[in-house]
């Protein structure tokens, strides 16, 4: 029997979310061989090697490059970092996984995702919701036969009060674009493509901000938003997500519970009204362990990446993606500051 081959890649970035949220989920994903770390700090790199069984660290990517045979590269870092080390590993023939945003802004995503295009690679994008459990099962719901079309869809991402970072300006665009970001994805994985947006804003102080978003998808289905960094003293993030379908409805709260209202009771007898769902939920033990176990999908995202560096599988989110979800950020952010509805078809190509 011919031993099945694992993925080489290379882990560039050692900072505070690759660290607690990334490398923690490798051991457990068979299909990758973590060949090599690299972070400019040299303690960094030589830690996480150390930690999570790399056999090599660098603090030079090109040096990486050139010394390690590998199949693909995870890129985590500030969002420049993201493409422009995507871009020397495109260079170099390797697919890469970067985290969200994968650029700063639409334009140099849509740059980074033509650049894969004329190496003839391909990458992908950190959202890991995509990979979320909670989300998978809703997904499934709501491409089955009785759910039906998507009617309405309604989202609310929260969360305390946001800083700016990565050179941004203003608080409430660096949120749009590093944060607000994944509703943005979400929206899109369950809706498809966004054809207009209407926004709008209020501040209450430079950190704290409220959107109230409006738009319709392509094809002329209802969303509303409600993105705000109001809900919470310190950071703490409350995330939405509701879906109409054809007389059901379901809704998932924070990734960790699923409330679908099917059409008919699930339980015949007396009795009449909509008072019958169907429920999921991590049990206790899923819980204690939700990011290493993969219930928030960051093992999903890096599994997924490995396969398709494989020739097993493809990414849920691509480069493209990326683009596409920082367009509908700057649609909101300009429909906020103009008040006008902004058509997302005209803008970002």
């Amino acid at each position: 029997m011919t031993e099945e081959r694992n993925a080489k890649i290379a882990f560039v970035g050692c900072g505070y979310h690759a660290t607690r949220c990334l490398y923690p989920v490798i051991h457990m994903i068979p299909q990758i061989d973590l060949v090599a770390v690299c972070d400019l700090k040299e303690d960094l790199a030589k830690r996480n090697a150390r930690w999570f069984g790399a056999r090599r660290w660098y603090t030079n990517v090109e040096q990486m490059l050139l010394d390690e045979d590998l199949d693909g590269a995870i890129i985590v870092g500030p969002p420049q970092m993201h493409s422009e080390v995507g871009k020397k590993c495109l260079e170099a023939g390797l697919p890469i996984f970067v985290e969200k945003p994968s650029a700063i802004s639409c334009k140099e995503a849509e740059d980074l995702a033509l650049y894969a295009e004329k190496k003839r690679l391909w990458g992908a994008v950190g959202f890991m919701k995509r990979y979320a459990v909670c989300y998978q099962t809703a997904k499934a719901i709501v491409d089955s036969e009785e759910f039906g079309e998507v009617t309405m869809l309604d989202v609310k991402f929260s969360n305390g009060p946001y800083s700016t970072l990565w050179g941004i300006k203003d608080e409430a665009q660096t949120f749009l674009i590093g944060q607000a970001v994944h509703a943005f994805d979400l929206v899109r994985f369950f809706g498809g493509e966004i054809k207009e947006i209407y926004a709008l804003s209020h501040r209450f102080d430079a950190n704290r901000f409220g959107y109230a978003v409006a738009g319709r998808f392509e094809n002329d289905v209802h969303l509303v938003m409600n993105l705000n960094s109001l809900d919470a003293f310190n950071w703490k993030n409350d995330e939405r997500l509701s879906l109409s379908g054809e007389s059901c409805w379901l809704e998932v709260e924070d990734m960790m519970r699923l409330i679908y209202h099917p059409k008919s009771n699930p339980i015949a007898g007396p009795g009449t009204g909509r008072n019958q769902v169907i429920e999921w939920r991590p049990d206790w033990a899923e819980t204690i362990a939700a990011k290493a176990e993969g219930e928030f999908g960051y093992r999903g995202e890096l599994e997924g990446f490995a396969r398709s560096c494989l020739g097993q599988d493809r990414p849920r989110a691509d480069l493209w993606d990326g683009a596409k979800d920082l367009l509908v950020s700057e649609a909101v952010w300009q429909s906020a500051n103009t008040g006008q509805a902004v058509d997302l078809r005209r803008i970002g190509r």
